[in-house]
């Protein structure tokens, strides 16, 4: 797309243009799950090393591989989107592998919790917990991948609407929501940590079962709820791929008409 010609623009009419491109139900709805996903992400980012070294005891080397793990989610990631797309379709492709990553991201911790995992040390368990979080990742890389793509299809609908493309403008105010929620989800693992007496600095002998426990019983019904919130707020979003089509037809037939005229 060629860029639009220049404007003088005051203050007062950035804005409203910002106000007028963003009024938008299904924007509405991504914005908030950016919002609730950018939480949990912050929220599963700080507690992450409490996990590895306490929960399961990892060596730093068994951690290491872990990390390492995400290379091979990103392949997962890469080649499902582009499947789960074509099968169900962006939004309810979305929500279903959302719904099966966010629902997966903590199950070890809960079998855990339910004593349906052997002690730690047993290879069994590091194994299981980086192949579940591989998988994981990977569901949740193709959920983000989706995620965006919804985002741009509401460009064409904003064009539709106000006459002009604003890939910018919807793109950044996510980021935007992303950088400056992620510390809420820090302030909360910091309430997770209280809540649990779990002692600053301590080695792993020093942190009783008891508190351990409750970090994970604590972990895991906070990050369902902010996961789950995220998926029930993205069934509002009301683009599919028929309309989106309608859409593009739209657009085009203007295209054709502007340039007729201007013939």
């Amino acid at each position: 797309k060629s860029p639009p010609p220049q404007r003088k623009m005051t203050l007062l009419g950035i804005f409203k243009e910002i106000f007028e491109t963003l009024a938008n139900r299904s924007f509405v709805a991504l914005f908030t799950a950016a919002l609730l996903g950018a939480i949990a992400t912050g929220l599963a980012a700080a507690l992450a090393f409490y996990f590895y070294t306490y929960f399961w005891e990892f060596t730093s080397i068994e951690t290491g591989i872990i990390t390492m793990g995400v290379f091979l989610a990103a392949l997962i990631g890469g080649i499902l989107a582009p499947i789960v797309t074509k099968r169900f379709g962006k939004k309810k492709g979305a929500m279903a592998v959302g719904l099966v990553a966010f629902l997966g991201a903590p199950l070890p911790v809960f079998l855990r919790l339910i004593g349906a995992l052997p002690e730690n040390g047993d290879p069994f368990v590091f194994w299981f917990v980086f192949s579940t979080g591989v998988i994981d990742v990977g569901l949740i890389i193709c959920f983000g991948i989706l995620f965006a793509s919804m985002i741009a299809d509401l460009v064409e609908q904003s064009e539709l609407k106000t006459g002009r493309r604003s890939e910018g403008v919807f793109f950044s105010s996510v980021t935007f929501v992303r950088k400056s929620v992620q510390g809420l989800g820090l302030l909360i693992a910091s309430f997770v940590l209280a809540l649990a007496e779990f002692p600053a600095g301590a080695s792993v002998e020093q942190v009783s079962d008891e508190s351990i426990w409750l970090l994970g019983a604590y972990y895991v019904p906070t990050i369902l709820t902010l996961w789950l919130g995220m998926i029930a707020v993205i069934s509002l979003y009301k683009v599919d791929e028929e309309s989106h089509a309608a859409t593009l037809k739209e657009l085009e037939n203007r295209r054709i008409q502007t340039a007729a005229r201007e013939n």
